[in-house]
C-alpha cells in the first residue's frame, strides 16, 4: 500500500472511530492543521500539515488519529579537512554526523631537514551519507484538556508517529591538491541513490491550546516533538508547530 492510499485510509479510520466512540462517549472531532516544522538536527526545515479526527472518550480525555507531513529536511555538504601536506592525518570531512566517512592511508612522509615532514599522498576520503529527506505518517495520540475559561483550554498529549522518509543520498569524494587524478576534480559530488525509503515508529509528545468560538468548532494552536530514527535515519529531533481549526460533532 502506498504511503498515500494509506492516509486515505487512516482518515477515513479517525472519522469511522470518532463516530462509533462518540455514540457512547462525548461526541468527536476532524480537522486540518498548518503550520511549520523545524529540527534540531538538520539544516532546513519545511511547511507542514495534518489531517486529523478522534473521539472524545470522556469531556477531557481525547483519543487522536491523524496523518501528518514534516515536509522536507536537508543537511548540508561536509567539509573536507586534512587536505595540506604538512598535515599528517588522513583527508576527512568536518560536519558529517549525517553519514559515514571511509578514510584512506596518509602515505609515506618525505623527510626534509631542517623542516616538518610532509604528505602528498594522501589517499582520497568518500562521505556518504542523506543529502535530504521528507517525513511522513501515521500519528495515534491520546490527549488531555485543562479547562482555563468558558472557552480556553490547556492540554497535553502523547503517543505515537508510525514515519516514512523518502530520501536522497549523496557521496562526496575529497582529494589532496595536487594528488588529484587525471579524471576526478578535488570534490566531486554524487548523487547515488535517489528516492529511496526508510521507517520505524516513534514517540511523540505535545502541547497547547484550545479555543472554541462555538459549541461545534475548535481552533487548536499546538506545539508537537519527536525525534525520528532508523538503521538508515541519523536521529533526528522535530519541533512542529501547527494552528488549524476541526469541527466538533
Amino acid at each position: 500500500m502506498s504511503l498515500k492510499a494509506g492516509s486515505k485510509l487512516l482518515i477515513s479510520a479517525a472519522i469511522l472511530a470518532a463516530s462509533s466512540v462518540s455514540s457512547a462517549g462525548e461526541g468527536g472531532f476532524i480537522g486540518m492543521h498548518a503550520g511549520a516544522s523545524g529540527s534540531l538536527d538538520t539544516d532546513s526545515g519545511s511547511s507542514s500539515f495534518k489531517i486529523l479526527g478522534g473521539a472524545h472518550i470522556t469531556k477531557r480525555l481525547t483519543l487522536e488519529l491523524a496523518y501528518m507531513n514534516l515536509g522536507e529536511s536537508s543537511f548540508d555538504d561536509p567539509t573536507p579537512i586534512n587536505l595540506e601536506e604538512t598535515n599528517k592525518n588522513s583527508i576527512s570531512f568536518k560536519d558529517a554526523d549525517h553519514g559515514s566517512v571511509s578514510i584512506g592511508p596518509v602515505g609515506d612522509a618525505n623527510v626534509i631537514d631542517g623542516a616538518p615532514d610532509t604528505y602528498p599522498n594522501k589517499s582520497s576520503a568518500t562521505f556518504t551519507g542523506i543529502s535530504k529527506f521528507e517525513t511522513q505518517g501515521a500519528l495515534v495520540n491520546l490527549r488531555y484538556r485543562f479547562p482555563l475559561a468558558d472557552s480556553v483550554d490547556f492540554f497535553v498529549k502523547t503517543g505515537f508517529f508510525a514515519w516514512v522518509a523518502t530520501y536522497d543520498e549523496i557521496e562526496i569524494e575529497a582529494y589532496q591538491p595536487g594528488n588529484v587524478p587525471a579524471d576526478k576534480e578535488q570534490l566531486m559530488r554524487t548523487v547515488t541513490r535517489k528516492g529511496a525509503e526508510t521507517s520505524a515508529v516513534n514517540t511523540i509528545s505535545g502541547g497547547g491550546f484550545l479555543y472554541y468560538p462555538r459549541k461545534d468548532i475548535s481552533v487548536r494552536l499546538e506545539l508537537e516533538s519527536t525525534a525520528i530514527d532508523s538503521l538508515v535515519m541519523p536521529r533526528s529531533r522535530f519541533q512542529n508547530l501547527t494552528l488549524g481549526a476541526s469541527w466538533e460533532f
